[in-house]
């Protein structure tokens, strides 16, 4: 089993003008070396976990943008933009849109984390268990 690193957090729930915030909840980003290009986002919404999906290089090219909504980075249901000392995610779904602020900071820690567990260019994929996996014989 390969190791898995998390940061706890909170995420603020946006309003569409991305100035007053609505809510505030628990949330996780969760980095899997199982899986190292992938990061989740788990959020706390009532008696569920929401998990959100997306790649590592979205969150880290995001972290080197100029910082300006023009800087927003990705195309897809997950685009993120990083304003001063937060990180603003603004995710899309067949259920609806939200924008959630979270702390640069603890985006930071992960990403170091992750760093430490999968340099970025080391990522590798077992291909036995891929093949295995797409052919229907389990993990």
């Amino acid at each position: 089993m390969l190791p898995t690193t998390t940061v706890h957090t909170w995420a603020e729930v946006m309003a569409i003008d991305l100035d007053h915030v609505l809510a505030t909840t628990r949330a996780n980003l969760v980095y899997d070396a199982a899986d190292p290009w992938a990061v989740t986002l788990t959020v706390r919404g009532g008696d569920n976990w929401v998990p959100w999906v997306f790649a590592r290089s979205l969150l880290t090219d995001a972290m080197t943008a100029g910082g300006s909504m023009l800087d927003r980075v990705g195309d897809g249901d997950v685009r993120i933009t990083v304003r001063g000392t937060h990180v603003l995610l603004e995710l899309d779904s067949p259920s609806g849109h939200a924008y959630l602020r979270l702390s640069r900071a603890d985006v930071d820690r992960l990403l170091d984390q992750a760093e430490q567990l999968v340099p970025e260019g080391a990522e590798a994929l077992d291909w036995d268990q891929e093949m295995a996996l797409l052919a229907g014989e389990g993990a």
